[in-house]
């Protein structure tokens, strides 16, 4: 499958992405400690939070750093979604890009209400804003050619 057709069949975890602090080292906002952050987070007050692509939830749960948490394998790639208030669905689930899967929250180690969101392919943290600049840009050519 080319790259536009795989693109075309994603979605966004959020309807408005607004981020709030980007993948890579940064200081943490409650340790204080320079240290690695591997994922996004993006702002969320109680939101609807959707699979980026097709895939099954391979782990749900509750950790003390993730808070409630979701985690999904789409074969190449893999997406985690943390610090959720509300679990909509269970492991072994199947669920299409787009499917609701939670409600975000502010649970575990959290300064406020927001989604933390990282994206793996085969297992390797990438940058999750890459991936979800590439689904914007590559949705709206979709758009565009569709009409």
């Amino acid at each position: 499958m080319n790259k536009i057709l795989w693109y075309c069949l994603a979605a966004l975890p959020l309807h408005h992405l607004l981020l709030t602090s980007v993948y890579g080292f940064r200081v943490h906002p409650i340790t204080g400690k320079y240290a690695f952050h591997s994922g996004v987070d993006l702002r969320a007050r109680r939101d609807t939070v959707y699979a980026v692509l097709d895939g099954v939830v391979t782990d749900a749960g509750y950790d003390r750093l993730s808070g409630i948490y979701i985690r999904l394998d789409h074969g190449d790639f893999q997406s985690s979604y943390g610090h959720l208030s509300q679990i909509l669905v269970i492991p072994g689930d199947s669920v299409a890009a787009g499917d609701v899967i939670a409600i975000s929250g502010s649970t575990g180690r959290s300064t406020g209400e927001h989604l933390h969101f990282s994206v793996a392919f085969h297992h390797i943290s990438i940058d999750p804003l890459k991936f979800l600049l590439d689904i914007q840009k590559l949705n709206q050519q979709h758009k565009e050619i569709k009409q």
